[in-house]
């Protein structure tokens, strides 16, 4: 008699992490080491290998995939951006966070993106990246590329550098395909490109995002942190409202395609799930309120439209322009685009 085969169930589409780590040359032991996570999309099939050992071959269908590189903000964990990855992995973007201790200012340590303040000075800003982590982990990326689980599936030609705060200053600052190749864009959330005013820098300076790369600039209308570090920046008179990231927009992001989105209500850390109460700087705002899941969907959605459209990615997403829509948004200003909805606005 013969056994009834039984049908094959159809993979499982899942979002997994790659792990790994990569070391920053110039730095100290012990605080030498990148970790980073490339989110990405997976099948689980039930096999007994997937069973024993937790690893998950990567789902082919879209790769190769768009890559972003995401920075964190100073003393900010990277499991506060995992939403995100789990966001984007699906569209067929590989997301990457990573954790770095490193100096964030000479003599103190801590959580940080990596960021060399002397290459942002007066006089050497523009003439190498001012990211110490971003090159290393790259190249970490593309020796995943290369070889090991995801070997052929990360397409390092369509490359965003995306972050938080500080990060997204050094992603701003960095987004230059001049120094990195693949960098095709480049977003921020409550970043922006003002220089603090120790590094010698005239004041009213923005310091440019590189002419060919577009930028998505979001930020929030309670953002207390970057309120309270008003002190930092040289206004260019006493009644200056203090606004870095719109100015960051208006006077540095030229590239067609850069975008400024400002969400109402909306604190620094609005970005993060889950927020650390023991670490940053979000006692200087109000504690998170059930408003923070909305706006950190709006966020995940402008960040989604705009690596889906500038790294070529085939996935379906409503647009900049089509979220504009959203009640959320007190304005959204965009270089290039035909505006649909009362918050966009064209920029020529």
């Amino acid at each position: 008699m013969t056994t009834p085969v039984e049908p094959e169930t159809a993979p499982v589409e899942m979002v997994r992490v790659r792990h790994g780590a990569v070391a920053v040359p110039g730095a100290t032991a012990p605080n030498d080491r990148v970790q980073y996570r490339i989110f990405h999309p997976a099948l689980f099939s039930d096999a007994p290998a997937e069973r024993q050992t937790g690893q998950l071959p990567p789902d082919p269908r879209l790769a190769p995939w768009a890559v972003v590189v995401l920075l964190s903000g100073i003393n900010v964990g990277a499991e506060s951006y995992r939403w995100l990855g789990e966001r984007l992995a699906p569209l067929g973007i590989a997301t990457v966070t990573c954790s770095h201790v490193g100096e964030i200012t000479p003599g103190d340590v801590g959580l940080s993106p990596g960021l060399d303040l002397s290459a942002v000075a007066i006089g050497d800003y523009g003439t190498r990246p001012s990211a110490t982590a971003l090159g290393p982990i790259l190249e970490a990326l593309a020796s995943e590329h290369d070889d090991g689980p995801l070997a052929g599936m990360l397409d390092l030609e369509r490359v965003a550098i995306g972050g938080h705060s500080a990060g997204g200053t050094i992603a701003l600052l960095n987004a230059d395909p001049a120094w990195f190749p693949g960098v095709r864009a480049a977003f921020s959330y409550a970043g922006h490109t003002v220089p603090a005013a120790m590094l010698g820098h005239p004041a009213g300076t923005v310091l440019p995002i590189a002419a060919s790369t577009p930028a998505l600039i979001i930020g929030g209308t309670e953002d207390g942190v970057v309120a309270a570090s008003a002190s930092r920046y040289e206004a260019t008179s006493p009644t200056d409202a203090h606004d870095p990231v719109t100015d960051t927009y208006l006077r540095g992001a030229t590239a067609v395609g850069s975008a400024l989105a400002v969400i109402a209500g909306a604190g620094h850390l609005a970005v993060c799930d889950p927020i650390d109460p023991t670490t940053a700087r979000g006692f200087l705002e109000p504690a998170p309120s059930d408003a923070n899941a909305a706006q950190r969907e709006l966020i995940g959605s402008l960040i989604a439209a705009f690596c889906v459209d500038h790294l070529d990615v085939g996935t379906s997403t409503p647009t900049l322009v089509e979220l504009s829509e959203d009640p959320l948004l007190t304005g959204l200003r965009i270089r290039g685009a035909d505006p649909v909805g009362p918050a966009a606005q064209v920029e020529t």
